[in-house]
């Protein structure tokens, strides 16, 4: 009978090979594991930056007897991203911000180190979008402004169901005859989303490879001059994880994180009932529904 083959450790060659067998078993095993645990720390932490934000809109309604409007004017001017900044930690880039010139229509033009300026708390770490700041595009504005190069922000807020009538927490101060206060929010603080995540890479592929806005994404600043709202819609047609860039969504496995409006964080499912998300969306439609 032939001897089998003996390794310098003392090991036949079936052993070594059993042996790595087991090893690779163990880290395939292993590997699952290892990135649920990452994810639950990324979700942990978007959950996180979501209760900040919280705690920065209740301060501001603290001073201004109000939440701020979700933009000043339409998709491309300042915004509630913007009007909280001194509440979460970046008074000295509030400072910085030129208001002066808004208006319908007028585009914020890049500011070098102000605009351009990455904030964690408004980013999710599962969103896998490479850019934290939106691509250079010069003189492409409506008034010849370079307006790429924003930093990105993940979340957006919510202008509920009512399409060109706001019914949610945020809207245009055009389409509003003023911002939201605690009082407004009567189907209850605790049932009336606020602040979502949306738009991601999967969301952004929607629009397809050769789409003019297929490399574009939102900003903190509330322009990137592709209309790429930092509000959005939720209801029926705004299905969450759905087939349209302006819906809330996220990169996390099976829904989305969303802060409500009392300042607490809750999970949804993306299988969440169309007609329930568009009511916890809308904060006074006498509809009242407790979150799933």
């Amino acid at each position: 009978m032939p001897r089998l083959l003996k390794s310098q450790k003392g090991f036949t060659l079936i052993e070594l090979l059993v042996v790595i067998a087991i090893i690779a078993i163990l880290i395939a095993l292993l590997l699952p594991a290892v990135q649920q645990a990452r994810e639950a720390a990324r979700r942990s932490t978007c959950k996180n930056n979501l209760k900040q934000l919280g705690i920065a809109l209740h301060n501001y309604h603290d001073v201004a007897r109000s939440f701020p409007p979700g933009s000043l004017y339409g998709d491309d001017e300042y915004g509630w991203a913007c009007m909280i900044l001194p509440y979460i930690e970046q008074t000295n880039i509030y400072n910085q911000l030129d208001f002066t010139g808004q208006g319908p229509d007028i585009t914020i033009p890049l500011q070098a180190g102000v605009t351009d300026q990455v904030i964690p708390v408004y980013l999710c770490p599962s969103n896998s979008m490479s850019l934290t700041k939106s691509p250079l595009r010069a003189g492409a504005g409506h008034n010849g402004a370079d307006v790429g190069g924003h930093g990105r922000n993940d979340y957006s807020g919510s202008v509920g169901t009512g399409g060109g009538s706001v019914t949610g927490m945020f809207g245009k101060i055009k389409d509003t005859l003023s911002p939201t206060k605690i009082r407004d929010v009567t189907d209850g603080s605790s049932n009336t989303i606020a602040v979502g995540e949306a738009y991601t890479e999967f969301m952004r592929a929607i629009d397809g490879p050769t789409h003019a806005n297929v490399h574009d994404f939102k900003v903190w600043v509330g322009t990137n001059n592709q209309h790429q709202n930092i509000i959005a819609e939720a209801g029926t047609a705004h299905v969450l994880n759905g087939t349209r860039d302006d819906s809330f969504a996220s990169q996390h496995v099976g829904g989305a994180q969303f802060l409500f409006a009392d300042g607490s964080v809750s999970f949804l499912s993306e299988n969440i009932d169309m007609v329930t998300f568009g009511k916890l969306a809308d904060k006074a439609d006498g509809a009242v529904v407790e979150r799933p």
